[in-house]
């Protein structure tokens, strides 16, 4: 599937993914980063940290030791996940202290390393690899192309996920290396041009349906994170322009809610650890405009207090949802599949690493 959504930490958590699959099931959704002693010291926990797998569903490890890294991989593989992704991307402090990330792209035979440890003890479902275009000075693109060439010539590794955006280290937080340094298209289509046989995927500041076709002539994936964290719905307009599903055969947003609503209540069932904030968070973007505004107050207060009974939240929100009466004609949010509005402003919402 050439179009992904992004991982982001805080963001793509297993309940955020099963939104997006029930929205469509047409993309390649990443789990949010998880360093990979977290998975070494509490394996009971995958679950938990992943939500249940399915193809199409990639889990992202963040780590720069071989021996943890190995061993988590290898219980991503033995619990039936079909893809693995190495952030090689992520500039935050917490992973600048770790010395993994976007570090990485210093020691590019670390990387190696890791991914050979991974092959040694037998892991074999795919590994990709998420990088920038470059971090701090080492950011030519013979660097770049070093770094690819290197990976792809002594590991398995054909997949290449790149930011289009270098990263500094030093001077800017997450937040800006999300923005700042200018995005460089070209580089990327640079790199699927030079390495013909290798699967290249762009990611970095896309929002609009033209745009991802546009992109897909010209490499080889599109990966799409800060859009479908503010609009989970922009997967339906993906579906209706891209994948050209008729907007008959696409779900309503209330349809969407209600199927979420009752794996929530399974999730609930197997006992899943997760407070009730973190399980709803991921129906707060559905609906945009006024209504949208009056539909996220009223969630949140539903979602209220702490102790609630999920049961009850589950309840509560189907009867909120009637009394809004969703499904009135008048509404702003009437259109689950609304056109693209390139003007509107960019996202404000404060994500982890994309």
């Amino acid at each position: 599937m050439p179009i992904a959504v992004a991982p982001m930490v805080d963001v793509t958590t297993s309940h955020f993914l099963k939104l997006c699959q029930i929205i469509s099931p047409n993309f390649t959704l990443y789990t949010e980063m998880i360093h990979c002693n977290a998975l070494v010291y509490n394996p009971k926990d995958l679950f938990n940290f992943f939500g249940e797998p399915w193809e199409g569903k990639v889990v992202q490890l963040g780590g720069s030791e071989l021996e943890p890294m190995a061993k988590a991989a290898l219980l991503v593989q033995e619990n039936g996940y079909k893809e693995l992704n190495l952030n090689v991307g992520c500039p935050s402090p917490r992973v600048q202290k770790g010395a993994f990330g976007a570090v990485l792209m210093k020691t590019p035979q670390t990387v190696v390393d890791i991914i050979q440890e991974m092959i040694k003890v037998g892991v074999k479902i795919p590994i990709t690899v998420k990088c920038r275009i470059g971090v701090d000075n080492l950011d030519s693109y013979e660097h770049l192309c070093d770094f690819i060439r290197l990976i792809s010539t002594t590991t398995p590794v054909t997949h290449f996920i790149v930011h289009a955006r270098k990263c500094w280290l030093k001077g800017l937080s997450p937040k800006q290396n999300r923005s700042v340094p200018p995005l460089k298209y070209e580089v990327v289509y640079q790199l699927a041009k030079d390495f013909p046989h290798l699967t290249i995927t762009i990611n970095g500041g896309f929002n609009t349906t033209q745009q991802i076709k546009e992109q897909l002539e010209l490499v080889d994936g599109i990966m799409i994170g800060r859009e479908v964290m503010d609009r989970p719905m922009f997967l339906a307009n993906v579906d209706a322009a891209y994948h050209k599903i008729p907007a008959s055969e696409l779900k309503s947003t209330e349809e969407i809610i209600d199927e979420y609503l009752e794996y929530v209540l399974t999730e609930h069932t197997r006992g899943t650890p997760h407070s009730n904030a973190v399980v709803m968070a991921p129906l707060k973007m559905l609906y945009g405009g006024r209504r949208g505004r009056e539909y996220r107050r009223r969630l949140a207060a539903t979602i209220l207090p702490k102790t609630k009974p999920l049961p009850d939240i589950v309840r509560d929100v189907r009867l909120m949802l009637e009394e809004m009466d969703f499904n009135s004609s008048a509404s702003e949010a009437e259109t689950e599949v609304e056109l693209d509005n390139e003007d509107r402003e960019s996202s404000k919402v404060v994500s982890g690493c994309v």
